[in-house]
């Protein structure tokens, strides 16, 4: 599946658009780094190391996109004392996806905002209901935003 990393400003986003047409037309799915200004190609190497050495990967579930193994990070055995889960006993349900809510087709690229039952009736920025409109670079808070701007 073609990707690109990309900063929030519209150059940026244009930039990483222009690259994902060009894996697309010529057949060469990849991630693409779109942003080297901010995000080196190998990253924070020291903070990977640390991440590497404490967390692990584990099977997670998603809002909106339900369970997908090893997705997630999980406190390694030998950092078992630092774990909040084991020492207060916690217990995280899974989050309930909300009746109607389209976010995890949205996310996969199925459908678009105005597709959504939800969308500008009852899940707004204001008072949102999927995760896509929770946040200010959801797919849905920035869609309802920008679609009726000439850009």
């Amino acid at each position: 599946m073609p990707c690109a990393i990309a900063g929030f400003e519209p150059v940026d986003i244009l930039q990483a658009i222009s690259h994902l047409l060009e894996q697309i037309q010529n057949g060469n799915p990849r991630l693409e780094n779109c942003y080297p200004r901010a995000v080196d190609y190998n990253g924070n190497t020291k903070a990977q190391q640390v991440m590497e050495t404490v967390f692990e990967g584990v099977d997670a579930t998603w809002r909106g996109l339900g369970e997908i193994p090893a997705s997630g990070l999980g406190i390694r055995e030998e950092f078992a004392s630092f774990d909040a889960r084991k020492i207060f006993d916690l217990a995280v349900p899974d989050a309930e996806e909300p009746k109607g809510c389209a976010c995890g087709q949205i996310l996969t690229g199925m459908k678009i905002p105005p597709e959504c039952p939800l969308y500008k009736l009852v899940c707004t920025p204001m008072d949102p209901v999927g995760p896509c409109m929770v946040s200010s670079e959801g797919t849905c808070a920035a869609y309802y935003r920008y679609q009726d701007q000439d850009l």
